[in-house]
């Protein structure tokens, strides 16, 4: 992201339709969900607002139902990210912070607006993943098998709420 604004290629002309229900299907490992809730917490941000919002959020595009579309994939439903706020620089998400997705995604060129230029970069996103590759699936396992946690990825909404689930089940 720093790079591309060097070059002034930035958000700052566009609405933010990649965090809105039209194209946004983020969805969170166990490490980088933890990472903003922890994030979410220090700010506290954690809440019961938040926590009913997330919930709108699934509900609203039942996100909480999974649907098969063959050998070990799912249909990726969209939403509006809950941390959204419509605009420019529209992610209340610090970020350092941002899960790896959200920042690989960006406009390719100046002037870019309602989405006309934007794409994920998978060449970054994949020279990253093969940086801390293991040491992220060793840490994405530790948290699975210390937390009991089902899955490997899931729609950022449902992950924080899950992995909240079990950290409160964990205090107890």
């Amino acid at each position: 992201m720093n790079s591309l604004l060097d070059r002034e290629i930035n958000c700052f002309s566009c609405s933010g339709l990649c965090c809105t229900f039209v194209s946004n299907s983020m969805q969170t490992d166990p490490v980088q969900t933890l990472e903003l809730y922890l994030f979410l917490k220090d700010n506290n941000r954690w809440n019961d607002e938040l926590i009913a919002e997330l919930k709108e959020v699934i509900r609203n595009n039942r996100l909480d139902y999974e649907i098969q579309t063959g050998a070990g994939s799912m249909f990726r439903r969209t939403y509006t990210c809950p941390f959204y706020n419509k605009g420019p620089k529209g992610c209340s998400i610090s970020p350092e912070w941002k899960p790896f997705g959200c920042l690989g995604f960006n406009a390719k060129s100046s002037g870019a607006s309602e989405g006309s230029d934007c794409h994920s970069d998978l060449d970054l996103l994949q020279k990253r993943e093969d940086l801390f590759e293991g040491r992220e699936e060793l840490a994405n396992h530790y948290l699975k098998e210390k937390l009991d946690l089902y899955w490997d990825k899931l729609p950022m909404p449902v992950a924080l709420l899950e992995l909240n689930k079990k950290l409160i089940s964990e205090e107890v």
